[in-house]
């Protein structure tokens, strides 16, 4: 069985590859710039950070196409995310998506960069692909092999950063709030 780390960005997952023992070689995706690295117990792939962005305002009602002060505030019962038009990311968020449901992935690990926003960006994509395997958090305060071999050693379930995630999607939905309506 394997694990799965999906890292924010590919330099990321580069630098988690080189600490690795044997060294995962590269696979391929279909579309440019799209793959992941793997050996007998890992399988690393990559966001290209924001691969889901939040619905723009007329993605929740058709109300909203036109702007109109009469609208404001405009508030959604649920924030959600769409993927992003950027045809590379739709092609990296298909690959991530097919590796999370690999039978001979046992598990697979939140690789975002050690703060509120890296941690949703792997959260929003683990979501989006109904992710219902365990997920691990790789915390890196920096990313030298030792630092990057000691945290695969002792990673921690991703549910204890719980409360930095709430602190990323607070942001997120202010920071969309706010250039909605202001």
């Amino acid at each position: 069985m394997k694990t799965l780390i999906i890292a924010e960005k590919p330099s990321l997952a580069k630098n988690i590859c080189a600490a690795m023992t044997p060294a995962p070689k590269w696979v391929a995706g279909k579309a440019k710039n799209s793959g992941s690295w793997e050996n007998n117990d890992y399988i690393v792939t990559y966001a290209f950070g924001h691969l889901l962005q939040l619905n723009d305002a007329e993605d929740y009602s058709a109300d909203y196409k036109k702007w109109d002060v009469d609208a404001l505030p405009i508030i959604p019962a649920v924030f959600q995310y769409k993927q992003s038009d950027d045809s590379g990311a739709r092609a990296q968020l298909r690959l991530i998506k097919s590796l999370i449901a690999r039978k001979d992935v046992e598990r697979v690990v939140n690789a975002g960069d050690s703060d509120r926003e890296g941690e949703i960006i792997v959260r929003n994509i683990l979501d989006y692909a109904g992710c219902n395997k365990p997920v691990y958090r790789l915390w890196m305060p920096d990313q030298t092999p030792q630092t990057i071999r000691s945290e695969l050693a002792g990673m921690k379930l991703d549910s204890v950063y719980d409360n930095l995630a709430a602190e990323g999607y607070a942001r997120t939905y202010i920071d969309w709030l706010y250039g909605i309506n202001l």
